[in-house]
């Protein structure tokens, strides 16, 4: 679909509904993506009025600032869905590569110089299959924090594993 330039003038000049829109879907404008999002928002806007030309205004913003919304959530959840690919180690089957002899050693090894946290949450989480919540009971320590360590303990295992 070819955008009109009269619409993209109308849409960068009204960009109030599209960060509207964005705010609407909790997206702050510290997020580091927020400019991605304003951009992408500010073109189905001029797409939107260039689509709907003969429809009011006021029912074109209404429209738009729905689909600006739903648009972003989905690209959120899509974001969302391959950041959890790319640290998808939570389970105990999966650190069944114990298995092999070679990563049991690097383990082993990495075991030695983990730091008591590290080592809480390799043994009692990953292995032992207790939560976070009662992880952060038990050891004082807040949960965010814990979930932080996890995923970046899981990321030096899997750059440790894959040499």
């Amino acid at each position: 679909m070819k955008i009109s330039r009269e619409a993209f003038i109308t849409a960068w000049q009204n960009q109030k509904l599209v960060r509207g829109a964005l705010k609407y879907a909790h997206v702050r404008m510290d997020y580091t993506n927020y400019e991605d999002f304003l951009q992408e928002g500010i073109i189905i806007y001029a797409g939107m009025l260039t689509r709907l030309a003969g429809r009011t205004r006021t029912e074109v913003d209404r429209l738009s600032f729905r689909k600006i919304i739903w648009h972003t959530l989905d690209l959120l959840r899509k974001q969302k869905r391959i950041t959890e690919q790319e640290i998808g180690f939570d389970s105990a089957e999966e650190v069944g590569l114990l298995d092999n002899w070679n990563n049991h050693l690097a383990l082993e090894k990495e075991l030695a110089q983990m730091t008591q946290v590290e080592h809480i949450l390799f043994i009692d989480h990953l292995l032992g299959g207790q939560t976070i919540s009662a992880l952060a009971e038990k050891t004082g320590i807040n949960r965010v924090q814990l979930q932080r360590s996890k995923r970046d303990l899981l990321f030096h295992l899997r750059e440790v594993l894959d040499k």
